[in-house]
């Protein structure tokens, strides 16, 4: 398989984006176009104006499902509006579009992962039981999970069903 371009980016793109309008006609946000960033922290990102912002990783690699699943996570967002972030709405739309319903992770491509390996930090979960899990590497250290604590009341965090005690960052610099 060839690598992806610019061109096959946008071309994806706009077969993902046919697909979705045929599947849900109403959207909070209407898409207006793809750019490309420098960015390593995450694949992709919708914005309120209806730009989708994609890592330029992606160029140059043979990451075409991981391309697709983007897509489809940010068009869910476009739909359902960004102020719903990654509730059970945005879920039932990203599954309907056919991708994977999760914040973030790993990417299926090898290729694609090393690209944004180099990041100095390793975010870990610890669990309720107290398993440590590591859940993916990072470039900033995010207040989200430096602040938070397990509380019967607020937002709580949990993984395959088990409630998440706090998070920690591991430094992956020797």
């Amino acid at each position: 398989m060839e690598t992806l371009s610019k061109e096959d980016i946008q071309q994806l793109a706009t077969i993902e984006y046919e697909r979705a309008l045929e599947l849900f006609p109403n959207w909070q946000h209407p898409y207006s176009h793809i750019e490309l960033t420098r960015s390593k922290r995450c694949f992709g990102q919708a914005h309120i104006d209806g730009r989708i912002l994609l890592s330029q990783s992606f160029l140059g690699t043979t990451a075409v499902e991981d391309l697709r699943d983007t897509l489809r996570h940010e068009f869910a967002h476009l739909i359902v509006g960004i102020d719903q972030k990654h509730n059970a709405h945005w879920r039932c739309a990203a599954a309907s579009l056919g991708a994977t319903p999760k914040a973030c992770g790993n990417a299926r491509s090898e290729e694609l992962n090393q690209r944004m390996s180099d990041a100095p930090f390793t975010l870990v979960a610890i669990m309720q039981s107290g398993e440590e899990k590591e859940l993916r590497q990072v470039h900033r250290r995010s207040r989200r999970y430096q602040d938070y604590r397990y509380s019967p009341f607020g937002q709580r965090y949990h993984i395959d069903g088990e409630w998440v005690e706090r998070f920690r960052y591991d430094s992956n610099r020797s």
